[in-house]
């Protein structure tokens, strides 16, 4: 979008060698490769699920709004764009692992690139030292690399999800990279119309580029501009366009609410903002030596102010430090403003109740750190140069290029290695139990010795997990009661229900513990546990489910077919439920409804030869013994093999007196099933009528099972 004004000459960013070096893109993307070729087959993990593999709107692209209107309190619910991009994945290979981080990976290796031409454009302005000018495009091609390799960004390639953060970055580098262009272009339209559209690709892709208008100013102010008044009067309208960018993002907000996001969470700010005094000086330490690196740092701690003393002290020094540079030497103090800046969205006051920290939130932060460290190592290899003891000035480029070679390969090493612990489910989260252990990556882990059936060590994890992290219980109550240590389990559960025992998210605890006291042959607790259940959360089926069953169970055949009419009220085309209730209909002695119930069912599942075999025995009750064998011939059509669908039809013959029709079923049924008890005895019976004249199989007893 042009500006009436014209554009600044003496101010703009001038490059002292206006050929582009292309060979550092080449490089760059090299480099890039080789450092993440191992990560390219990691599974997913974590958040893959809701975001990726469970999410439904990435399965079409038409019709709308598919993609665009993601699922909530997901991580995409308010980032439609990396929706989008999921769902094209989705379409070229469904769920195939590979192309999700291949997609990653060459988006950040395009941040990288535009990075190196953010920073070789900064350095070459006329405002800056004519030293740094020279040695632009070494210094960002150096910066580049080291932001690109650095392990505390290892995540977003091997994390899926994080496509969120890589889209984020280069968004944010192509506005920040169309701005400096448009400065000296003759097509100014263009790259301001390229900046405002790559901030508000930014903004649907994730919300911390809501930074970018203003640090885009911020480096109009001090690369390019001799006062505020001067960068509006040229670039004010630009900067509007850049600003509408906010109104998309504020409707995204306000319309897709995350519940764990904001400040509504039961995480107050000044709790948030005292975690966030002590993981900033994490991030800090991780940025220079990047040794032990976390997936999951868990949630925030209450903490005092006497507890992040220290961290607060770093915090508030780079703080002053930044202001002191922003008045002393604008260009260093540029750096330090965009770092916090672009870290303030995620790490200040603002509420993520579910995430203290993450190592990804220095994806923009860590490019203005790296900038500083060889802009700082430069200077001191030319201060050798110049002021230095005579033997080492002839050497200082060179020393001051291999360690920067060191510094890239080092790097690499230790990003190849990371990838390495992305792997498998269960090494990155082994590792975040050394290194970091608190109770909700201990329940990750255990959940990955699971799947490789590792259930003792599992369950030593659980244990240790449900001390912080209260979910972590009812997971180990779930394995207890696999392993049939009810007593344990049900201890378990009852400390985790107690702690709130009304509230929704207990609920499948509570239906556990009722199974449980079934498993154990406790009904009348059981059913005492579903009744309150019920009461609770009336519209809750499952719970009415579970309670009809064990009330059938019981014997309470009236109570049980009542709650079975309920959940019918709500769902009447469900087979299964009507053929329930036509159970407990029989049981208690109303088989003109039991029939009913089955002969609906069958009316909505044909295929469903439990519920005809149910109405067999029914009929056979009745004395519908005709009614019976048209079923029962049925079933045996469906299923020749079914030896509970030959045995019936045995009896109905038996009962209208064709003993050797009967027989021949009967047969059939424990040929089919030799274990069959019922069977063999109707065989043996049907036999001895025909030898002596008696009444057929099944008249002093009941007949047919439907086992």
């Amino acid at each position: 979008m042009p500006d009436r004004n014209p554009a600044p000459t003496r101010h703009a960013n001038q490059c002292s060698n206006p050929r582009f070096p292309f060979w550092y893109l080449t490089l760059i993307i090299g480099v890039g490769a080789i450092a993440f070729a191992n990560s390219v087959h990691n599974p997913f993990i974590w958040d893959d699920q809701t975001a990726i593999t469970d999410n439904p709107t990435i399965r079409a692209l038409w019709p709308p709004p598919g993609p665009f209107v993601p699922p909530l309190d997901t991580p995409v619910s308010r980032r439609p764009l990396v929706n989008l991009s999921f769902a094209l994945n989705y379409a070229f290979h469904e769920l195939d692992v590979s192309g999700y981080h291949l997609v990653n990976l060459v988006v950040h290796v395009l941040a990288a690139c535009l990075l190196f031409g953010i920073v070789r454009r900064a350095l070459s302005s006329e405002r800056l030292d004519h030293w740094l000018r020279r040695r632009a495009s070494p210094i960002a091609g150096i910066a580049a690399l080291l932001w690109m390799v650095h392990p505390l960004l290892s995540e977003v390639v091997n994390y899926a999800t994080q496509r969120t953060t890589v889209m984020e970055g280069v968004f944010f580098f192509a506005t920040l990279y169309a701005a400096q262009r448009a400065l000296v272009s003759r097509r100014r339209g263009r790259w301001h119309t390229a900046a405002a559209t790559a901030c508000v690709l930014g903004m649907l892709s994730k919300e911390s580029v809501a930074a970018a208008p203003i640090v885009v100013m911020l480096y109009d102010r001090i690369f390019a501009f001799a006062t505020v008044r001067e960068a509006m009067a040229v670039r004010g309208r630009f900067y509007g366009a850049l600003a509408l960018a906010w109104v998309p993002l504020g409707a995204l907000l306000a319309l897709r609410p995350h519940t764990t996001v904001g400040f509504s969470t039961d995480v107050t700010p000044w709790t948030y903002l005292l975690n966030q005094a002590q993981m900033v000086p994490h991030y800090l330490r991780l940025a220079i030596w990047p040794d032990a690196l976390v997936l999951d740092y868990g949630f925030p701690r209450l903490l005092s102010p006497a507890d992040v003393v220290p961290g607060a002290l770093v915090v508030g020094a780079l703080v002053a430090a930044t202001l002191v540079a922003l008045w002393r030497w604008p260009a260093v103090g540029f750096l330090g403003a965009a770092f916090f800046l672009t870290i303030a969205p995620s790490s200040s006051i603002v509420p993520i109740a579910t995430e203290v920290g993450a190592e990804r939130r220095m994806y923009l932060p860590l490019a203005a750190i790296v900038v500083f460290a060889v802009v700082a190592g430069t200077r001191l290899v030319d201060w050798v140069h110049m002021h230095g003891p005579a033997h080492f000035r002839r050497r200082a480029s060179t020393v001051g290029l291999l360690v920067a070679v060191a510094c890239v390969a080092g790097l690499m090493v230790r990003t190849v290695y990371r990838n390495a612990e992305f792997s498998t489910v269960r090494s990155i989260w082994r590792t975040s139990v050394e290194r970091w252990p608190q109770g909700r990556a201990r329940s990750s882990y255990a959940s990955a010795l699971i799947e490789d059936g590792e259930e003792a060590l599992a369950l030593e994890q659980l244990a240790l997990a449900a001390s912080d992290f209260p979910l972590a219980r009812f997971a180990l109550a779930n394995e207890l009661a696999a392993a049939h240590r009810y007593d344990d389990a049900r201890r378990e559960l009852s400390t985790y229900i107690d702690e709130a025992p009304r509230a929704p998210d207990r609920i499948p605890a509570r239906a556990l513990r009722g199974r449980i006291l079934a498993e154990q042959g406790r009904l009348d607790d059981a059913v005492g546990e579903f009744r309150s259940l019920v009461a609770l959360f009336p519209s809750r089926r499952t719970s009415r489910a579970d309670l009809a069953d064990l009330l059938y169970l019981r014997g309470d055949y009236q109570e049980a077919a009542s709650h079975y009419r309920l959940l019918l009220d709500q769902e009447p085309t469900d087979a299964g439920r009507l053929a329930r209730l036509g159970l407990a209909l029989a049981a208690g002695g109303r088989l003109a409804e039991a029939v009913g119930s089955f002969q609906k069912a069958l009316q909505i599942d044909p295929a469903a030869v439990p519920a005809r075999l149910s109405l067999v025995q029914a009929l056979l009750s009745a004395g519908k013994t005709g009614e019976a064998a048209v079923y029962a011939q049925a079933a045996i059509a469906r299923e020749p093999r079914n030896a509970t669908a030959r045995n019936l039809l045995g009896v109905a013959l038996a009962k209208e007196g064709r003993l050797a029709e009967a027989m021949a079923h009967f047969e059939s049924s424990v040929e089919a099933d030799p274990g069959y008890a019922e069977a063999r005895e109707n065989l043996a019976l049907a036999r001895r009528a025909l030898r002596h004249g008696s009444g057929p199989p099944g008249d002093d007893r009941t007949e047919g099972s439907g086992r």
